[in-house]
């Protein structure tokens, strides 16, 4: 998804101001414009507004000018090549994400009948959640040691959970083969999968069932 290789390529010191500039401001968003003059804007001009807002930093937000024609396409307002040109020069995902947040919103009002308001509400909280996912997922990939997943007790885990888990990781990070990316998933909860045949008995139930038969024996033979 184009989302997720945005994402997967830009750094987490941009990562976390864009996590809580959506979530912040998830009712004031607007596609098509970095700004809105009710404190609002786009995805990564809510990023910008928090970087801007951090103690220390000497940069401020600009507000946008007053325009003549309406604010519909992306052009037509600033856009983070513009408004920082050297952020987007060191990370093109932001532009990316500019276009993704846009024409997602423009799809949703289309699609579903959503006001403006409504859609860029709705993409916001989306990829609020898919950035929160990317952050955490950063925390905790490089902790796991794939060859010493053999070491980890084995026990049943819920089949569904598993399966759904892992497809979601390989769907954040799709280089993974699905035996790699069970083994991550393996390491996060710290246990290893157990999967069981149909056909498997355990030893105490085999030894159970040998008990009776043998009990059986004897009955008829002393019947």
């Amino acid at each position: 998804m184009l989302l997720h290789r945005a994402l997967r390529e830009l750094p987490v010191l941009l990562l976390e101001p864009m996590l809580t500039g959506l979530r912040r401001h998830s009712d004031a968003l607007t596609a098509g414009s970095l700004y809105s003059d009710d404190g609002g804007g786009c995805a990564v001009g809510m990023m910008l507004r928090e970087i801007s807002e951090r103690p220390g930093s000497a940069r401020e937000v600009r507000r946008p000018l007053e325009r003549l024609w309406p604010k519909r396409l992306r052009f037509q307002s600033p856009t983070i090549r513009e408004e920082r040109p050297d952020l987007a020069k060191a990370n093109p995902r932001l532009h990316h994400l500019e276009l993704i947040f846009d024409v997602t919103c423009e799809r949703m009002v289309a699609a579903l009948g959503l006001s403006p308001a409504q859609a860029a509400r709705s993409v916001g909280l989306w990829m609020a959640a898919e950035t929160q996912a990317e952050i955490n997922l950063r925390h905790v990939e490089f902790s796991v040691d794939l060859e010493a997943s053999h070491a980890l007790p084995a026990v049943a885990l819920d089949e569904r959970l598993f399966s759904d888990t892992v497809a979601r990781l390989r769907q954040l990070r799709p280089w993974l083969s699905e035996g790699q990316a069970s083994r991550v998933v393996e390491g996060w909860i710290g246990a290893r999968r157990v999967e069981f045949s149909p056909l498997f008995l355990p030893d105490d139930w085999a030894t159970e069932v040998t008990l009776q038969r043998d009990r059986l024996a004897a009955a008829g033979t002393t019947s």
